[in-house]
């Protein structure tokens, strides 16, 4: 329901959901305005169809303009899922056709700040013995089992931000030049040629080195190192407690052996 109207932004209301739009894009507003809170895994299932990995706790449908958001978890991560959800939709709407699944979900990751999988990827031991991913099998360990697709969803995120570096370098406007391009062209491949001059294997062996660099053994090392550092200096303030109590704990012993023997030893 369209409540308000005219050159400004208007209101739509979607059941209990309110988004705020101006008149060109409030069919968007109203489409990202629809979502489905599932309370249950088995609710959740139903309404995806069963086709997403048991772990998964979002799911968007583009076409539809509709999110679906399982409940029965935490609610504090209701408000970063619903962000990724809404990313998926928002540029999909603006390529209006499906793109590599690695750059699908690396994009509603950085749209939504989820930098946590970035954290997670520095003290991930098998990148930093040099095990690659290429762009294909990224795309499959994005729907594996949940200990592949965290570290996938992790990479997925480094391989979008390195094209948003680019973009930086090229006039400041970080993915908008590509995602243009991504609507323009035919596939992505040739968006990747129009707006940074490489293909789409030159990317990925580029990608791979960006992520040698900033995941491999030395920075590895160095989260690792800070980690124990951390460790280190925890152990050592509660060595020196443990050591002020025996202390104090020894004083109060001399006290009461020395008032019960009130004559002391002898020479």
């Amino acid at each position: 329901m369209l409540l308000a109207q005219g050159p400004g932004p208007g209101a739509v209301l979607v059941g209990r959901v309110t988004a705020v739009a101006w008149p060109a894009q409030q069919g968007l507003a109203a489409a990202l305005a629809e979502v489905i809170l599932a309370p249950t895994r088995a609710r959740f299932d139903s309404l995806t169809r069963g086709r997403l990995p048991r772990w998964s706790e979002g799911a968007a449908f583009p076409e539809a303009g509709t999110v679906v958001l399982l409940t029965d978890g935490p609610h504090d991560r209701l408000t970063g899922a619903l962000r990724h959800e809404l990313a998926h939709v928002a540029l999909r709407w603006r390529v209006r056709r499906m793109l590599p699944l690695w750059f699908e979900e690396g994009y509603a990751a950085v749209a939504a700040g989820e930098w946590d999988r970035l954290d997670a990827l520095r003290l991930n031991w098998q990148l930093a013995r040099g095990v690659h991913m290429d762009l294909d099998e990224l795309d499959r360990a994005l729907r594996g089992d949940r200990s592949d697709a965290e570290t996938a969803y992790g990479l997925a995120t480094t391989a979008v931000l390195l094209l948003d570096r680019w973009g930086d370098g090229r006039g400041g406007r970080g993915l908008g030049s590509l995602i243009d391009n991504l609507a323009r062209e035919p596939t992505f491949d040739a968006a990747l040629r129009a707006t940074y001059h490489v293909t789409e294997g030159d990317f990925e062996s580029r990608w791979q080195r960006d992520v040698a660099q900033r995941y491999g053994w030395v920075s590895w090392a160095m989260a690792a190192g800070a980690f124990w550092a951390a460790t280190g200096l925890v152990l050592v303030w509660l060595v020196r407690v443990r050591r002020r109590r025996d202390r104090e704990r020894k004083a109060l012993l001399d006290e009461g052996w020395a008032a019960s023997d009130p004559d002391g030893p002898t020479a």
